[in-house]
C-alpha cells in the first residue's frame, strides 16, 4: 500500500479519469455512448478476471475462483452500467443511476486507494483492478457533471436504503459461501492487515459497526453539498 508502483497506478489512473472527463463533457457524450465505453471496460475487467482467477476442481476442469465472483460493492456496480447503458427509461433507471453516481465514485476511490489486487506491474490482476476502478470513477463523474444524476436528499435516503439492503445481501452471500472463505464488501474482515480503523482489535463486533458506520459517514458527506445546493435553489 503506497508504494512507488502504487503511486504510479494512483498517478495513470487520475490521468485517465481526468482526460477521459473532459473529453466525454466537451464532445458532450451521450449516455448511451459513454455507456458503451463504460460497458467495454467491464468487459475487459470481467474476462482479465476469468482469465487470471480460474482454478482447478476437484473432479477435473477448471473453476472461478469464488472469491472473484461480482459481490463486491464495486462488482455489483457493473450490473448497474449495463442496466443504465441498455434500459429503458423510467424512475427504475433514475434510482439506478443516481446509486451509480455516488457509489461509483466512492467505492472506486476506496478501491484505488486500497489495492487488494496488489501493484505489481508483471501481473493481471493490478491491471484489472486499476482500470476497472479508474473507468468507474470517471463513468460515475460523467453522470453527476452532466446531471445525469440527482445526489439530493431524496437520493440520499434511498441511497442509504439501497447500500444497507446490500450489506445484509452480502451478510447472507458470505455465510452461503463461508467454505470458500469469501469476504464480499469485506464484511468477514478488513481489506489489508493494520488499517487505523478498520481492524479486528476489538472484535468482529465493533469492526462491522465501525465499517457501516464510515460507509454512512462518507456517503452523508459526499451528498451534503448537494443537498444544500438544492436546498438554497428552493
Amino acid at each position: 500500500m503506497f508504494t512507488s508502483d502504487h503511486f504510479i497506478w494512483l498517478g495513470l489512473s487520475a490521468a485517465f479519469v481526468t482526460c477521459m472527463l473532459i473529453f466525454s463533457i466537451k464532445r458532450k457524450l451521450s449516455l448511451k455512448t459513454s455507456g458503451y465505453i463504460m460497458t467495454v471496460i467491464c468487459a475487459f475487467s470481467e474476462i482479465s478476471k476469468i482469465m487470471g482467477d480460474m482454478t482447478e476442481s476437484d473432479d477435473g476442469g477448471m473453476h472461478l475462483d469464488p472469491g472473484s465472483l461480482p459481490f463486491h460493492l464495486c462488482s455489483l456496480l457493473l450490473f448497474t452500467v449495463l442496466f443504465v447503458t441498455f434500459g429503458k427509461e423510467g424512475r427504475l433507471k433514475q434510482t439506478v443511476i443516481d446509486f451509480l453516481a455516488v457509489a461509483g465514485v466512492l467505492g472506486s476511490l476506496c478501491a484505488l486507494l486500497i489495492p487488494t489486487n496488489g501493484t505489481d506491474f508483471a501481473k493481471l490482476g493490478p491491471y484489472q483492478c486499476f482500470v476497472y476502478h479508474a473507468g468507474l470513477m470517471w463513468f460515475a463523474l460523467y453522470l453527476i457533471a452532466t446531471k445525469k444524476a440527482n445526489p439530493g436528499l431524496r437520493t440520499y435516503g434511498r441511497n442509504l436504503v439501497i447500500l444497507l439492503a446490500l450489506v445484509l445481501a452480502m451478510i447472507y452471500v458470505n455465510s452461503v459461501l463461508s467454505v470458500y472463505d469469501t469476504n464480499f464488501m469485506y464484511l468477514v474482515r478488513p481489506p489489508m492487515e493494520n488499517l487505523p480503523y478498520l481492524n479486528l482489535n476489538a472484535g468482529w463486533y465493533a469492526y462491522f459497526l465501525r465499517l457501516v458506520a464510515l460507509g454512512v459517514a462518507i456517503i452523508s458527506l459526499f451528498h451534503l453539498p448537494f443537498i444544500i445546493a438544492e436546498r438554497k435553489n428552493k
